[in-house]
């Protein structure tokens, strides 16, 4: 009986093992065919969601990891806990502890608990990768993409007028006309984030930074203020509002859009 319950033990944990290998290299497809028909996620975030929402929520944040490294494994029969520590894209650490089952080769149930991380800091990981996706996406020339996550009730104040408008529609056809006027790559980056989190409404404001060269051959230098809202719908963070603008000159009256952050905090 010992012997059954140690070989147990031990194809569980190398399972568990084998997942996580799986999961770091990224391979969606084996991640899938490991997970039971029935399996279950838990998290100070989510509450026992199914297989196709963990692939659709969770999964994705796997992307933003940089490194990885399992510092405990410790199992019994068809239980196992796992500690692991991890590094993100943008230099932040985190540390969880996870509790799996297994059942005939497969994985039928994972349980996170947040380590060094509050769910505040988990929802604020969340996010700075949904910010990371919207500016990837423009790097990319992707209207589509930039708004996936925005709702359809969406409300913009922008840089150009009008004074405020509303809908991802209108936000994706206004960030269409804006990618094709730039000839070749765009830079963008997104500076001095700061994210508040607050129950099921987050705000975060940053400097964001444009350049490149036009259609018409006018090379393009600019940073301005911007401030994105957020609100969670069916357990997912989504964009609500959106607002960006620059200073002007009280004695001119025109827009200073040649500002730098350098100059501002020196």
């Amino acid at each position: 009986m010992a012997h059954s319950q140690t070989e147990n033990t031990m194809k569980s944990t190398d399972l568990i093992r084998k997942y996580f290998d799986v999961f770091h290299a990224r391979d969606r497809e084996a991640a899938y065919a490991m997970l039971s028909d029935d399996f279950t996620f838990s998290s100070p975030l989510d509450n026992k969601i199914d297989k196709k929402a963990y692939f659709e929520r969770c999964w994705p944040n796997g992307d933003h990891l940089s490194a990885f490294e399992i510092e405990k494994v410790f199992g019994e029969g068809d239980e196992v806990f796992v500690t692991y520590s991890c590094a993100q894209s943008d230099g932040t650490r985190f540390r969880n502890t996870e509790f799996f089952r297994t059942e005939a080769g497969r994985l039928t149930q994972v349980e996170v608990y947040f380590g060094s991380e509050t769910a505040a800091d988990g929802q604020e990981a969340e996010l700075r990768a949904l910010l990371a996706e919207v500016s990837a996406a423009t790097r990319a020339k992707d209207a589509a993409a930039i708004v996936a996550r925005y709702t359809a009730d969406v409300l913009a104040f922008d840089v150009v007028e009008p004074l405020q408008y509303r809908g991802s529609d209108e936000v994706r056809r206004r960030a269409q006309e804006w990618l094709v006027s730039w000839r070749g790559p765009i830079e963008f980056e997104m500076r001095d984030l700061v994210i508040s989190v607050s129950g099921e409404s987050a705000f975060c404001h940053s400097l964001n930074h444009v350049a490149g060269t036009k259609t018409d051959g006018g090379a393009v230098d600019m940073w301005w203020r911007a401030t994105t809202g957020f609100g969670k719908r069916d357990g997912e963070w989504v964009v609500t509002h959106l607002h960006s603008s620059v200073p002007f000159d009280m004695e001119t009256g025109k827009a200073s859009v040649t500002l730098k952050p350098e100059a501002e905090f020196t």
